[in-house]
């Protein structure tokens, strides 16, 4: 099955039920990709394309360059899937392919975050967040109303949470943006994030932090609001 074929199955089959490989090692499903099988493709495609739309939207600007990043990335997933040796998992070696990707075409367009940049460069330092907010292990130190996981599956979160959340992380400063998107959208863990974006352990913590802060005080803004609203 060429690439080609592969797309037109996946547009083809986009209402249909696929089998689930979230049960099986990531061992067989690696195995299933080799061989081209459908099934495997087709439910990781469906598995990932929206996380890495998001995540290209936080690298670039214009959803017309996210989407034919993301449309290259699966090409070269589905050419290279024999050249992956399990040094990473495949989520974060499909990512990497991602990044990479987005940085030549951020640097064709000038579309992109200046990857270089990716550090706490927004007039600050790059001292771990501590006092008021966060412990000495950077976990919060008061219960953050309103807030939950940023993923768009949550049940716990309802569509005008996630509407709000959305355009929040847009708003986030380009640096922010794109390390939260992949930490608490995406569910990468801390290494993974500074290998993706070439970036030290301490400012990811910053941007992190940081970008949480700031979307912490939107979601407790929204949720007064709606309170009062519901008072009046």
């Amino acid at each position: 099955m060429s690439w080609i074929a592969f797309i037109a199955l996946a547009v083809a089959a986009a209402g249909r039920t696929v089998a689930d490989w979230s049960r099986r090692s990531e061992q067989e499903l690696v195995a299933a990709l080799v061989e081209r099988d459908q099934e495997a493709y087709l439910w990781l495609v469906r598995q990932h394309w929206s996380g890495m739309l998001r995540v290209a939207r936080s690298l670039l600007r214009g959803q017309g360059f996210a989407e034919e990043v993301v449309q290259e990335t699966w090409e070269t997933i589905y050419k290279q899937i024999g050249k992956f040796r399990g040094e990473a998992a495949l989520k974060t070696w499909m990512y990497r392919i991602l990044v990479n990707r987005a940085r030549r075409v951020g640097k064709r367009e000038a579309r992109s975050i200046a990857f270089s940049n990716l550090g706490a460069k927004d007039g600050a330092d790059q001292r771990d967040p501590s006092g008021d907010e966060f412990t000495a292990k950077c976990h919060w130190r008061s219960p953050v109303h309103g807030w939950r996981m940023l993923d768009p599956q949550s049940e716990t979160m309802t569509k005008e949470g996630l509407a709000i959340l959305g355009r929040a992380i847009e708003d986030l400063p380009a640096n922010q943006r794109a390390v939260v998107t992949l930490r608490d959208v995406e569910g990468l863990g801390s290494n993974e994030v500074c290998e993706l974006l070439d970036i030290s352990a301490a400012n990811q913590r910053v941007l992190l932090h940081r970008g949480r802060t700031a979307l912490r005080k939107v979601l407790e803004a929204a949720e007064t609001e709606g309170r009062k609203g519901a008072q009046r």
